[in-house]
């Protein structure tokens, strides 16, 4: 309960602080991993993601709370939290970037522009660089941002233990839409 009054007072405050043009709000984005391998399929989805565009800088934020990813087994879901991006320890991920291309989309006229996002995601408390390849579409409210990727939970110090090493992939796709309200 306190960490969703601590949330909405941020994105309150973000909201605030960016009113204008070309800003958009969503604290109920959509951000889901999928992880083959020939032993098990594993899926979680996250649909409490809380993200900031600015279209005339072309800046993105993105928290994601860890907690709030939905397995179809709770033992799954448990060992995520718990044992791998130690969710208590580090409650969130965050991307922090920029779309380079954003002075390509009319965020007057509605369409789906292509565009290019480049910054720096933290999970489990490590830093990197990424770029991803995605689209954002200018809607009658907003701007809905989709991608898909791939990330490798080593490269975030997130340790897989060998007795369970089959069962989950080595690259977990990404798949991320968010359907921001204009502000």
């Amino acid at each position: 309960m306190r960490k969703s009054i601590i949330s909405g007072w941020v994105m309150m405050i973000i909201t605030l602080s960016l009113s204008g043009q070309g800003k958009f709000l969503t604290n109920e984005g959509s951000i889901s991993f999928y992880s083959h391998t020939p032993i098990e399929d594993i899926t979680a989805l996250n649909n409490e993601v809380g993200a900031v565009i600015d279209g005339e800088k072309g800046e993105v934020v993105i928290i994601v709370q860890m907690t709030r990813f939905q397995f179809e087994k709770k033992l799954m879901q448990e060992h995520f939290n718990e044992n791998y991006v130690e969710s208590e320890k580090f409650p969130r991920a965050t991307f922090n970037g920029k779309i380079t291309n954003h002075e390509t989309v009319d965020y007057s006229s509605k369409g789906i522009y292509p565009v290019l996002v480049e910054g720096e995601m933290t999970i489990h408390g490590v830093t990197r660089q990424v770029s991803a390849e995605g689209t954002l579409e200018v809607t009658e409210n907003g701007v809905v941002a989709r991608t898909e990727f791939t990330l490798n939970p080593e490269d975030y110090d997130i340790s897989i233990p060998r007795v369970v090493r089959g069962n989950i992939a080595e690259l977990m796709l990404i798949t991320a839409e968010l359907s921001c309200q204009s502000i």
